[in-house]
């Protein structure tokens, strides 16, 4: 059995999850994969012959239009689109446009878009962990370095020479507050007593 280059191409492409399709310099659909059902809710089918603000829509043809007109002027464009589901939702996005240059004429362009929601969704995720990270460590009064320590009754030697309570310096110096209470230690030596 003889393979059929163009029929094993356009099986490869039609299990791409990302958008592939190919527009001529009229913004009309020449070509396009599975993805745009899933995406746009059109089949391949109904691609081909399909204007580009048709299929986009108003709002997001307008945001687009700036990189089809570039594209179309033979600039390879790369931009990021939030793009609504048929069924809700969105998706966010990366689309690549090719310009299609033959004999230094532009014939058209190649677009592949692929999702990135994943990739977004994790972004804010770290986003917000460092955000809590950052406040937790505003929250956090650290003690670092030598502190003199009287070794008999635990005073602490402050900056300024004077001798403090250990609790009193801490308390000064920290967010910690102290309480009190006895330890199983202390309470045997007190029972001696």
């Amino acid at each position: 059995m003889k393979v059929d280059p163009a029929q094993v191409a356009l099986r490869v492409v039609n299990h791409i999850s990302a958008m592939v399709a190919y527009w001529d310099r009229d913004q009309r659909c020449v070509f396009s994969n599975n993805a745009y059902t899933e995406w746009f809710g059109k089949t391949p089918a109904e691609m081909v012959g399909m204007r580009a603000d048709e299929l986009l829509g108003p709002a997001l043809y307008e945001m687009n239009r700036p990189y089809i007109l570039a594209v179309l002027q033979g600039e390879v464009q790369v931009f990021e689109r939030r793009i609504p589901l048929p069924g809700g939702g969105f998706r966010d996005s990366i689309a690549t446009y090719t310009p299609d240059i033959v004999n230094g004429e532009v014939m058209g362009f190649s677009v592949h878009v692929a999702d990135v929601t994943l990739l977004r969704q994790r972004e804010a995720e770290l986003e917000r962990a460092i955000r809590e990270k950052e406040e937790m460590l505003a929250e956090v009064d650290e003690l670092t370095g030598l502190l003199p320590i009287c070794a008999w009754c635990k005073k602490i030697r402050a900056d300024e020479g004077y001798w403090t309570q250990l609790e009193n310096y801490v308390e000064t110096h920290t967010k910690a507050k102290f309480t009190h209470g006895i330890c199983p230690d202390c309470v045997g030596k007190l029972q001696d007593q």
